[in-house]
């Protein structure tokens, strides 16, 4: 990437590392610190030609989303304004955008994809 001037990186973390979730310290540091580092490698790269964007979704509609009983699913979508799960769909077209070169002003930003949880 270096040598050709040209690259995009996303790294996908979770409206968890914004926002924390309760009894689950480990996965909300962690996403946490992947930000950060979206954050720091941004402006790192900032001049190279090389973006790096990272994704925090809320509940994405997964097989192993599938198999949780439906009462952890309507406590998970009950904390998002449009009362659904996103779709993978959703996450592969926001991250195709992302990693396009039409996104070429952006760097060192986490995008929310989270049905209105996060409006910040």
């Amino acid at each position: 990437m270096l040598q050709k001037k040209y690259g995009r990186i996303v790294h996908v973390a979770s409206i968890a590392g914004k926002e924390g979730n309760a009894g689950m310290a480990a996965y909300s540091s962690t996403k946490a610190g992947l930000i950060g580092l979206v954050k720091t490698l941004g402006k790192d790269y900032a001049e190279s030609g090389i973006t790096v964007n990272g994704l925090a979704p809320a509940v994405i509609r997964t097989p192993m989303v599938a198999a949780l009983p439906q009462a952890t699913i309507d406590y998970m979508t009950a904390k998002i304004p449009m009362h659904r799960c996103g779709e993978l769909q959703e996450a592969a077209e926001l991250i195709g955008w992302i990693v396009s070169p039409a996104c070429s002003f952006t760097t060192g930003f986490t995008f929310d994809l989270t049905g209105g949880r996060a409006v910040y």
